[in-house]
């Protein structure tokens, strides 16, 4: 099933309505909000005729928003409602409450594999049997990560590590697995592509023949669809689907509460790009019995009409209680205001104490309170700046205190010993920090000065992560104003000079064993230091190359701007990411027009600058400008890139006829690894296949599937067997082709590419032309065209041009053939590439000799008459 009818499916009734957005400003008892909204979501779902996880035009009432200014105590709030929720159920002796806390400000916290896993996780602590889940997740991944152990992934990223580690995330969904699928087993822990083939195979197999979960809507689509994204994002509505026959406990009988915590929401909602916010909206539209505590600056405009177009659910009736007009039904949105001067009187009283008596004097709060107009961050930073005051032996008075924010953290500054500022200044550049890289950013401050700093209450703390403290963004942001009007406050240059070290540092782990989620992480950092600091490391483009080839290219460079840049490196590889995702999702000309002038101001030949043209040649290629992207190739080789440039020279002498060329440079070549011999291997079968030495051709197809399988790498096996059947099908024998042909396609079930199942249709018209049954390769003829049309690949319609001609010529329609001859004449000297496909018809239509007179000249293997002459006798069997 396509993406598109998913999107139809699970939007049937879509639409928008005008409403002017406003915000409202009441203040309410937010722990108390909170529990009407736990209760409301439980009586809602209770009283549903029909549960909303099926009926899924039923407005979704399973969202508390909690937003504000920064400092305002939003985290801090949102941690106290998940400690009181799980704090009443053990209380209460529940095992059927559960939580789970996102921090969207986290690493890789907005991917949306990552996400769905971390939520799997949590609502693993209910059971382990989420079948719809469970199953639809093996196939996907089978074929969107083939090689790929999904433990590794669960183990690669902290967060996630601890939360699936915790309930054996790993061992569960394999369970589930193995119900289905026993040999299976091996295909979800070790993921060698054959046995992950097998597992989607069976789940795929099993839904159609109506056996496996029929009673969930929607699931045998959700499998069939591709393993892209865009499908992944449909699955919480079969988490959704488990959560609402999970067995009811207690007595009464009660349904789970699940609550997920989504914190520093502005991170989503605040980009100009919404793609994120909207696959996380999909997520919470499509799980309404699941209470989504969403924390951040901002109101969220779901029930409003602005957001139509780049959401896919808004208006009011898809979000009743969202709507600006809902004042009283929770749950809804509510600004967290400043704590009252009583709340913020009670917080100083309690902060200190002194033999059970507030340690700080009534005329000192009073200040304090004046100054920080409620705002919780500035009383905690007054605390510490009290604290400090009495460790140097002071008695602080009120003439110490009040002032802006900013003031306070000037204060809270100058509180820090030297080397301590030089730490807290060097913590304020960057999201994340660790012992390590603030000695990397200070390599003068002493051990002793680094512990110290990290136990400062300013500082929050999660050991899940590499770096794990972090100060709060209102904070970071706040420094870097105090800092300007100290003493011995930094300069530009300063903070330049300590962004460049952080970023070498980040970069000197990153080796080819550095798993991709821990490349992601410091390539993000590495980015946003880049942006802010006007630094720059070669590291960076080499990483970004990486993250692509890997195919994780879609979430590159999300919420950076060229604008803020400060070096041209910096805006070069945010160019060529943004090449990639325009060349991947068929805008190849934009891809060019962007990248052409991305590198101007890099240094010629360095990495960034090999990265840009790498990706230009590369949307050159796919645009049909075969000569130019060449042109580039040739200038990369002996580059960061050469391995790849040298085999794209290769396949361009290919492509133009240089056979004899292009097989000695491969001969000479060093593969880097299995998947570049692959490519070696078969492009050499390619060279052999159109000389019409099919037997060569055969041999080096089938090293390159052995190959292939050997090694696990079922993409690459699925193009060798595709080259196989184009092999084969010029023998005229329909059982192989047909054979081989059916293992290519279950593969590429696996790992979908959609221009190896155009060669194979290709194959499958001409192998039924050479058998004599012309009505079906006439089928098969219009089916490659219309593949080809489908993902905009040209090569497509000269496959399907050759097996056309060969129609016409068997079936003495030479005129005819004549007539698609020109046409592919055209079409290949436009292209630049597969231009020896028009004197091989030509053989076929006008004899050898005249064939051997085509312009541009072909190096035939064994010359023109020879090689002519064995294309020549395809036509001739018959």
């Amino acid at each position: 099933m396509a993406r598109v009818n998913l999107r139809a499916a699970f939007m049937r009734g879509l639409s928008s309505t005008v409403t002017a957005q406003q915000v409202f400003t009441n203040r309410v008892d937010e722990v108390a909000a909170f529990n009407r909204s736990v209760e409301s979501l439980r009586r809602t779902l209770d009283e549903a005729e029909v549960s909303p996880v099926v009926d899924r035009a039923q407005g979704r009432r399973n969202v508390l928003t909690l937003y504000g200014v920064g400092g305002i105590g939003k985290t801090t709030l949102s941690h106290e409602l998940e400690r009181r929720l799980l704090a009443d159920a053990a209380a209460g002796e529940r095992d059927d409450v559960m939580a789970v806390r996102v921090d969207l400000s986290e690493d890789g916290a907005c991917d949306i594999e990552s996400l769905l896993l971390r939520l799997r996780a949590g609502l693993g602590q209910l059971g382990g049997r989420w079948p719809a889940f469970d199953l639809a997740l093996a196939s996907y991944w089978a074929r969107a990560h083939p090689g790929e152990a999904l433990q590794d992934f669960l183990d690669a990223s902290p967060a996630l590590r601890r939360a699936s580690r915790s309930i054996g995330l790993g061992d569960q969904i394999a369970e589930t697995v193995r119900d289905v699928d026993p040999a299976g087993l091996g295909g979800l822990t070790g993921l060698a592509h054959r046995a992950a083939l097998a597992t989607y195979r069976a789940v795929r197999d099993r839904v159609r023949e109506g056996r496996l979960l029929a009673d969930c809507e929607l699931f045998a689509d959700l499998v069939e669809a591709d393993a892209d994204y865009e499908t992944l994002s449909y699955f919480p509505y079969l988490l959704a689907w488990d959560l609402d026959r999970q067995p009811r406990r207690g007595r009464p009988a009660r349904r789970p509460t699940v609550c997920v915590f989504l914190d520093t929401f502005e991170v989503v909602n605040g980009r100009t790009d919404r793609t994120v916010e909207r696959l996380i909206q999909r997520c919470v539209y499509l799980m309404p019995n699941v209470l989504f505590v969403i924390t951040g600056r901002n109101r969220i405009d779901w029930a409003d009409a602005g957001a139509g177009g780049e959401l896919d659910f808004t208006g009011p009736q898809y979000w009743p209680n969202l709507h600006f007009s809902n004042d009283t039904v929770e749950p809804r949105q509510h600004l967290v205001g400043y704590l009252s001067d009583s709340d913020a009187d009670s917080y100083l009283r309690e902060a200190l104490t002194r033999d059970g008596d507030p340690a700080m004097p009534e005329e000192v709060r009073r200040r304090i309170i004046a100054g920080g107009q409620g705002l919780p961050l500035y009383l905690d930073l007054s605390v510490s700046h009290f604290v400090a005051l009495l460790a140097r032996g002071g008695q602080p008075s009120a003439a110490d205190f009040g002032g802006s924010f900013t003031a306070v953290a000037t204060r809270s500054i100058r509180d820090l010993p030297r080397a301590e500022r030089d730490l807290v200044r060097t913590a304020a550049l960057t999201d994340r920090v660790g012992a390590d890289l603030l000695r990397a950013g200070q390599p003068n401050v002493s051990d002793g000065s680094v512990a110290r700093f990290l136990r400062r209450p300013f500082l929050t703390h999660d050991d899940a992560y590499v770096l794990p403290y972090a100060l709060h963004a209102a904070l970071r942001h706040a420094i870097g104003e105090a800092d300007r009007t100290l003493p011995d406050g930094w300069s530009d240059r300063d903070r330049s000079e300590v962004a460049a070290r952080l970023l070498a540092w980040l970069g000197e782990p990153l080796g080819p064993s550095t798993g991709r989620v821990a490349v992601a992480q410091a390539l993000e950092s590495g980015l946003k230091l880049s942006a802010a600091h006007g630094v720059f490391e070669d590291w960076m483009a080499r990483a970004t190359q990486r993250l692509v080839e890997a195919g994780q290219w879609s979430e590159l460079g999300a919420g950076l701007t060229a604008e803020q840049a400060a070096t041209p490196e910096y805006q070069a590889v945010l160019a060529a990411i943004r090449g990639v995702q325009l060349r991947r999702t068929g805008h190849a000309a934009e891809a060019v027009e962007l990248l052409r002038g991305a590198g101007e101001g890099v240094r010629r030949g360095s990495a960034t600058a090999q990265l840009v043209e790498i990706h230009l040649a590369h949307a050159l290629r796919n645009h049909g400008d075969y000569a130019e992207a060449a042109d580039i190739y040739r200038a990369l080789v002996g580059g960061e890139f050469d391995a790849a440039a040298r085999y794209w020279l290769c396949d361009f002498d290919y492509l133009n006829g240089r056979f004899g060329t292009a097989l000695g440079l491969l001969r000479e070549q060093r593969s880097r690894g299995p998947e570049d011999e692959g490519e070696r291997l078969r492009l050499i079968g390619h060279i052999w296949r159109v000389n019409a030495r099919f037997d060569e051709a055969t041999a080096a197809y089938t090293e390159a599937i052995g190959l292939a399988r050997r090694e696990g790498l079922a993409a690459a096996e699925a193009k060798a067997l595709a080259n196989l059947a184009q092999t084969a099908c010029w023998s005229g024998d329909t059982a192989v082709v047909s054979d081989t042909a059916a293992r290519a396609r279950d593969l590429l079930d696996l790992v979908p590419n959609p221009v190896e199942l155009v060669k194979i249709r290709s194959a499958e018209a001409v192998v039924h032309a050479v058998a004599g049954d012309a009505g079906t390769a006439l089928e098969a003829v219009g089916g490659t065209r219309q593949l080809a049309d489908g993902i905009g690949y040209r090569g497509g319609h000269t496959l399907a041009d050759v097996a056309q001609i060969l129609l016409g010529v068997l079936g003495g329609d030479h005129d005819g053939a004549r007539r698609t001859r020109a046409e592919l004449d055209a079409r290949t000297r436009r292209s630049g590439g597969n231009t020896y496909w028009v004197p091989i018809v030509t053989s076929w239509i006008d004899g050898v000799p005249k064939a051997a007179e085509h312009d541009p000249h072909v190096e035939w293997v064994d010359g023109p008459a020879v090689s002519l002459g064995r294309w020549a006798e395809v036509a001739a069997r018959r």
